[in-house]
């Protein structure tokens, strides 16, 4: 064996793990790509947070799957491509024996890729549900368990197809009995997984919008609460509207009536403006003192809600206590009465 024989066949073995590395990074990048733009999607087209999108597939097991790919494709250079070019496939029929030996491969490739989905489905469904739990285990398990399989098997026959073969036609396609049954089987099995599980992850569902419903609804009572309780600081501007003193609280219209009047109007008719002002504001906080223990109790209310569906939604297949009345509450005021604390004419 010369030098450059062996100097050629180094460089080649030196060569191959680096090609291999190359398109298993470049297959887990483009499922990347593919996760993040399909994760965007479902986020803004369908989800209300991040719980409803099955980042768990989109992020990990798509890269995965492509990143396996890609190392497949480096150790099969045909297989780069779903199309052959014209000289791949043979242009002669095949022997009886060499098409018996071809349908084995195909049928093992096949069947490799189909059950490789199986696998890959069943990871991705118990990864998603480790990520979104009940609510949504059953359309992923119908998604992973059928998608995942028939891609494979798309795989599996790219896979098998060797230089010289047939080329492989739609008309040629022929299922054996064996197979008719085993998907026949298959197809029974996912189809009652799924409908078994589609009662408790269809009430678990109900369960986690209503959590998230009640957790939005106390938002915003917590809202008014949190104005209510700054209203009833209008009760010192009150206290010093009487000591004839411009409290910073309250509206900047106010302010330049109330100072206005300094150099117009008496002091018998500034105390009457001040005091109608300050009743106004007086008004506003008691108001504020009664809506403060009401929206308090409406707030506590939803977080109760909240907290048992979302219990509800781990455990689905118990039974949920029907919802207490909601604590009644009248509309927050937020304005003055007719002619309290707005300026008028003289």
């Amino acid at each position: 064996m010369s030098e450059t024989t062996v100097s050629e066949g180094t460089s080649t073995s030196a060569e191959r793990p680096v090609s291999i590395v190359w398109f298993a990074l470049g297959g887990a990048a483009i499922g990347a790509l593919v996760g993040v733009l399909q994760s965007a999607l479902e986020y803004f087209l369908r989800a209300r947070n991040v719980r409803d999108v099955s980042l768990t597939t989109f992020l990990i097991v798509y890269p995965v799957v492509f990143a396996i790919i890609g190392w497949i494709q480096s150790r099969n250079p045909a297989a780069r491509r779903w199309r052959r070019p014209t000289a791949f496939f043979a242009t002669e029929p095949l022997s009886a024996e060499e098409d018996e030996a071809r349908g084995r491969r195909v049928r093992k490739s096949v069947w490799t890729g189909f059950g490789t989905g199986i696998v890959v489905g069943a990871t991705a469904s118990a990864l998603d549900f480790a990520w979104r739990g009940w609510p949504y285990v059953s359309e992923m398990l119908l998604f992973s368990l059928f998608f995942f399989p028939y891609f494979g098997a798309l795989l599996g026959l790219n896979l098998s197809l060797k230089p010289g073969d047939p080329k492989p036609s739609i008309r040629n396609l022929r299922f054996r009995m064996r197979t008719l049954m085993i998907l026949t089987a298959y197809l029974a099995i996912c189809l009652a997984v799924a409908v078994q599980t589609s009662r408790v992850s269809g009430a678990a569902k109900i369960y986690h919008f209503k959590a998230r419903n009640a957790v939005t609804t106390g938002g915003v009572f917590q809202g008014i609460l949190d104005q209510q309780i700054a209203d009833l600081g209008r009760k010192r501007n009150a206290e010093e509207l009487r000591a004839g003193r411009i409290p910073e609280g309250i509206l900047q219209s106010q302010k330049d009536f109330l100072r206005s009047l300094d150099q117009t109007a008496t002091e018998e008719y500034k105390k009457y403006r001040y005091g109608l002002i300050a009743d106004g504001e007086q008004r506003l906080a008691d108001i504020a003192l009664s809506n403060v223990d009401v929206y308090s109790r409406i707030v506590d209310y939803f977080k109760e809600l909240a907290e048992k569906y979302e219990k509800a939604r781990l455990e689905p297949w118990l039974p949920v206590e029907p919802d207490p009345p909601m604590p009644g509450a009248s509309a927050p005021a937020t304005t003055p009465p007719p002619g309290a604390g707005t300026p008028g004419s003289r």
